[in-house]
């Protein structure tokens, strides 16, 4: 890999992970509830005592020490930095306190922030310089039991969940809202963008 194009796929690693930070923490304040994972992050934060973004790094240690043994291919150095970044980000993010009151607009802060998520793990994922933790860990699950990628993914986010709920995260609709516009958003956003980053990356 050039060094000049190893410089750019750190650049937009840390790019999409910033951004995705940004977008769990709007999701975080709209107060609806969050994805799987974040959900997951928010039970363990409360029942340790911890910050959600050490939280994050504790499951995506925890998650990249599996896939070290089932397909280490999958790491690289993005799965490292990616947890990292979007922790500080949240976290930071996070000690601003902000409450919303109108249900209006916590509903829009929501649904931006998936959006903003979206476009962030779009960013990321195109930079192609490794698989987030719950990414990588997806995929090594496909590759051990042969089974669709799509079926780990929907029984990771259902146990995700389920072990948030049972941690004391708030159960609300905001997983389901999650489960049903990321797949969609995240998708649309790297159609988007799979060519200017593609010309970025080889200019």
């Amino acid at each position: 890999m050039a060094q000049k194009n190893y410089g750019k796929k750190l650049l937009l690693v840390v790019l999409g992970s910033t951004v995705m930070g940004i977008g769990i923490y709007l999701t975080i304040i709209a107060n609806f509830g969050s994805d799987p994972l974040t959900m997951f992050w928010i039970g363990l934060s409360n029942r340790l005592g911890i910050t959600i973004g050490q939280a994050n790094l504790l499951v995506s240690a925890l998650m990249l020490i599996v896939v070290f043994f089932m397909d280490r291919k999958e790491i690289f150095i993005g799965s490292i930095l990616n947890p990292l970044v979007i922790s500080v980000t949240t976290d930071f993010l996070l000690r601003q306190t902000i409450t919303i009151d109108s249900v209006g607009l916590r509903m829009m802060f929501f649904i931006l922030g998936l959006l903003i998520l979206a476009f962030g793990i779009a960013v990321y994922s195109l930079a192609d310089f490794g698989r987030g933790a719950y990414e990588a860990l997806v995929f090594s699950l496909n590759q051990l039991f042969k089974r669709s990628i799509r079926i780990f993914r929907i029984l990771c986010d259902i146990s995700f969940a389920i072990a948030g709920i049972l941690l004391g995260a708030q159960l609300s609709i905001g997983p389901v809202m999650a489960i049903l516009l990321m797949g969609v958003s995240i998708q649309f956003f790297i159609n988007h963008l799979s060519r200017p980053i593609y010309h970025y990356l080889n200019k």
